[in-house]
């Protein structure tokens, strides 16, 4: 009876099973050559059954006006962390949790995201429940537990990480996270901070075993020097961009070895444009999107724009001005790109300025910034990172049925891609609102979050 009782809770509070439907009048983007094609697609089942021209008239009992927007491959954020979001000097945070940040995701239209370090047992118990078969929610893929030193980035303190010191702990950990079969494995290599990191032995150690277990590699670092070392001992991406001046040799070296580049620009780039901002810089911030009062409780930007009042913060982006660092980040974005390099858009969302799901929106609008194409940009967010990720997705017919619809000036400014209200799911249209219960958590939800009833 229990039994029962569960299953008719199920299919009660579940979203309704994938539509099967027409759509009409779309514009599907051609990346190879860089042209949007009009065209009429059938979905049945979850799946993408049949991809036409639009003059070919495809006949169903549901037909929907895609009413000549872009058909969006699904977008994938390669750098989050799921846990919630922060105000600038971290004296108030928004916990949202693994769930919290799986429906903020995808009421920003981001249909999945990679964490890049969050509590093992929690990120891959819930990734491999696959919770979006059922209901409505992004799609998780994880590197669990980030490997560092004894004191280095990422050590908290409360037993999360994977510490090593020598070439032998760095294979011996591998191997035992190995059978938890994560989507990529994390190794902080930062020689850019105050931290001590893993030593060179330890580093390529740890990269030669990835390659043997079959798992991608990313490594977080901290300068230039960092990234040539992480890229001569083939990693397969690097994460954070530098904000000093990128040397001659680096653009050509990540091209030739294939080395991804998550450069996570929005994390200082935010922050230098709220530092100080005119009425202007507000208005083409991230203060000013609709998405991010939708999401996100108002006292957490209580501290933007960045004033003297908060001599801490304001004081340090004076000083990156001063060096010239967004000078420096748009040379490095513009070189590597004319290079040929894979950039993915990861958004590093839980840092200050960086909110769930917005933060991946202001990625794309920052690599623009930074002298992107809007279709290079686009790529990055989509095939590239299924390539990354071994997934098998896009608009072609037989894969799921995952996918935003877009204004299709979105190929001419990126910051049209907020502007999205029809995202599908296996095949069904999202109801974005009804994600904010867990996006934007009440007293409720926040007390089974803070119990643990929920992760």
């Amino acid at each position: 009876m229990r039994t029962l009782l569960v299953l008719l809770t199920l299919l009660i509070s579940a979203p309704g099973f994938a539509d099967s439907f027409v759509l009409n009048n779309l514009m599907l983007p051609d990346f190879e050559n860089r042209e949007l094609r009009p065209v009429n697609i059938e979905i049945e089942r979850g799946t993408i059954k049949q991809i036409v021209d639009a003059s070919v008239t495809l006949s169903h009992a549901d037909i929907r006006d895609g009413q000549g927007q872009v058909i969006m491959p699904a977008f994938i954020d390669m750098h989050s962390h799921s846990m919630g979001n922060s105000s600038l000097d971290r004296s108030d945070y928004q916990y949202i949790g693994i769930r919290g940040t799986a429906n903020a995701m995808l009421y920003a239209g981001v249909h999945g995201w990679l964490d890049l370090y969050s509590k093992e047992s929690d990120i891959f118990e819930y990734r491999d429940e696959q919770y979006s078969d059922e209901r409505n929610e992004a799609l998780v893929f994880a590197a669990g537990p980030c490997f560092t030193v004894p004191n280095g980035h990422c050590d908290f303190g409360d037993g999360e990480t994977r510490l090593i010191s020598t070439p032998e702990q760095a294979v011996t950990e591998l191997r035992d996270l190995s059978g938890t079969n994560p989507n990529v494995a994390k190794i902080v290599f930062d020689n850019g901070g105050r931290q001590p990191t893993v030593d060179k032995a330890t580093l390529e150690a740890f990269l030669n075993e990835a390659r043997r277990l079959n798992i991608k590699s990313v490594v977080h670092v901290g300068s230039w020097s960092d990234i040539r070392t992480a890229t001569e001992l083939s990693a397969d991406a690097v994460t954070h961009l530098p904000w000093t001046a990128m040397p001659e040799d680096i653009p050509k070296l990540m091209a030739a070895q294939g080395t991804a580049f998550i450069p996570t620009v929005a994390v200082i780039n935010e922050v230098l444009h709220l530092h100080d901002a005119s009425a202007a810089e507000r208005e083409d911030s991230v203060l000013a999107i609709s998405m991010t009062d939708a999401l996100l409780k108002q006292k957490l930007l209580r501290d933007y724009p960045i004033t003297a009042k908060n001599e801490r913060y304001f004081e340090w982006l004076s000083g990156l001005k001063a060096d010239g660092a967004a000078l420096n980040r748009a040379d490095a974005i513009s070189r590597l790109d004319a290079a040929g390099v894979t950039i993915l858009v990861g958004s590093d969302a839980g840092n200050f300025a960086v909110f769930q799901g917005i933060g991946f929106h202001r990625e794309m609008y920052f690599l623009q910034q930074l002298g992107m194409s809007p279709w290079d940009i686009v790529l990055g967010a989509t095939l590239n990172a299924y390539d990354f990720l071994g997934l098998e997705w896009g608009i072609k017919e037989g894969l799921p049925a995952h996918f935003t619809l877009h204004d299709s000036r979105i190929f001419e400014d990126i910051s049209f891609s907020t502007d999205v209200e029809h995202i599908y799911l296996h095949g069904r249209e999202v109801n974005r609102e009804a994600l904010l219960r867990y996006a934007k958590p009440g007293f409720f939800q926040y007390m089974k979050l803070f119990f643990g009833f929920e992760v």
